[in-house]
């Protein structure tokens, strides 16, 4: 695990979250360093997806201040969200600032980051013929492709088998060794969290 000292790239200061007058969650503290695992941990209907969003940008403070230090962030949410009419390595193309989905020869980067998830042989398919773990880890690699400072990732062992979950988790893990910081949410710690390595974890 590689830890890069000095300013968080993620930091909430006794921050609350609100929606339609409703408290969702209240005086949240956490601190996100660059190369390291924080999962969000708690049962559903607590805020873990809310704290997420908050922390990625998506959505304001009711109170507190959230500090955001990331230059690049990827972003996987609980469904894949790719995009139908585009094939899955051109999917995971849209990730790369300055580069064009549609620009046309062998594009090696893609492959890699596909393999990586286990998916370089589905490339040039649609995403509708993947089967939902298949899309769920197309979305990673899109997400990852970047080389994003921070990853917030949703539940990304949700509804994924065995195999493809230690697939995740490697990559996740992975990404972390190399100085990305890993935010995430999960309702519960299983056996494939060991695949991610060192992480720490925040109970609402």
């Amino acid at each position: 695990m590689m830890t890069v000292h000095g300013d968080p790239l993620i930091e909430f200061d006794k921050v609350g979250l609100s929606r339609e007058g409703r408290v969702i969650v209240d005086d949240v503290s956490l601190r996100l360093d660059a190369g390291e695992i924080l999962v969000i941990l708690g049962e559903s209907g607590l805020g873990k997806t809310t704290v997420l969003h908050a922390a990625a940008g998506l959505l304001e403070p009711s109170s507190g201040t959230v500090t955001r230090r990331c230059e690049r962030q990827g972003m996987l949410f609980q469904e894949a969200r790719l995009l139908p009419w585009m094939s899955v390595g051109r999917n995971v193309r849209l990730a790369a600032p300055g580069r064009s989905a549609w620009s046309p020869g062998p594009h090696p980067e893609v492959d890699r980051a596909l393999d990586e998830v286990g998916l370089r042989d589905v490339a040039d398919l649609p995403p509708f013929r993947l089967s939902g773990g298949m899309q769920r880890r197309a979305a990673l690699a899109r997400a990852l492709f970047a080389r994003p400072s921070v990853v917030f990732a949703d539940e990304p062992f949700a509804h994924l088998d065995s195999a493809s979950a230690k697939t995740v988790g490697v990559a996740l893990g992975r990404a972390a060794a190399e100085g990305t910081g890993v935010l995430m949410t999960a309702h519960e710690i299983t056996d494939v969290f060991t695949t991610m390595g060192i992480y720490r974890t925040l109970f609402l």
